[in-house]
């Protein structure tokens, strides 16, 4: 009882999904670069042009962030990174330029460290996604990625995204260590849909490490972490709230 049967894979978490494995809509060019890639040779060769020296120089970058399988987004959106603001898909077809700074605190990512190398986690683990159907390479943010291969991924401000419970989580991304932000919001979810959060699980997300580096995130969140909901929830971690500014719908 409860032994794997033989030549049965075993059930796999969804957090142990590589951003290849749950296959983006538009993520079909994914290049495999080896950890023994450099660029450092590239400026020395002739026969490159400088745009052939710029990719390499950009994929030698990339591929610890991306484990070595590098989409063609990615270096589109490390592109978009050197203007320092991104256009943003908010819904429709309205496109927002917004500067890096006010996105990463917005998302909860680091803005005290590499903004560069935040976005590119961000991207990783598909709490972004980039979009290059047209000549400027759009940010999508996505509000719930699939829970394994195939699932459907859903964005902010789509149809769908409606249609998703929020989870009320009692901070804003600037308030906590954006570290101590993903755990939190990582419990909240789990609270929201009445499962329980491990520090095994939420060890396996990029950037967090170690089971025990994720412990020690859960215990520094674990008080505000059983704080009540807001007036507008009805129950304690799940927000049916659809305006900004609280009503309920």
């Amino acid at each position: 009882m409860g032994r794997k049967k033989p030549g049965k894979p075993g059930r796999r978490r969804s957090g142990a999904y590589t951003l290849q494995q749950l296959q983006p809509p538009g993520y079909d060019e994914w290049l495999s670069i080896g950890p023994d890639f450099t660029s450092e040779a590239a400026a020395d060769d002739p026969r490159l042009s400088d745009d052939a020296i710029d990719l390499m120089q950009r994929l030698a970058r990339l591929r610890p962030q991306y484990a070595g399988a590098v989409p063609k987004q990615a270096v589109a959106l490390d592109m978009a990174l050197d203007t320092g603001s991104l256009p943003f898909c908010l819904g429709g077809e309205k496109v927002t330029l917004v500067p890096l700074h006010e996105v990463a605190s917005a998302l909860g990512a680091d803005t005290t460290g590499d903004l560069r190398s935040s976005f590119h986690q961000l991207h990783s683990i598909g709490a972004l996604l980039v979009d290059e159907a047209g000549d400027v390479p759009l940010v999508r943010i996505v509000t719930q990625r699939p829970q394994r291969p195939g699932d459907p991924w859903i964005f902010h401000g789509s149809p769908e995204d409606k249609l998703v419970p929020k989870t009320c989580i009692p901070a804003q991304p600037g308030d906590l260590p954006a570290d101590e932000f993903a755990a939190l919001a990582f419990v909240r979810s789990h609270m929201s849909r009445g499962t329980e959060a491990t520090p095994e699980e939420f060890a396996e997300h990029e950037g967090v490490g170690s089971v025990g580096r994720a412990r020690d995130l859960f215990a520094a969140v674990a008080e505000l972490a059983t704080v009540r909901g807001c007036p507008a929830c009805p129950s304690a971690h799940i927000c049916t709230r659809l305006e900004p500014d609280g009503a309920e719908s």
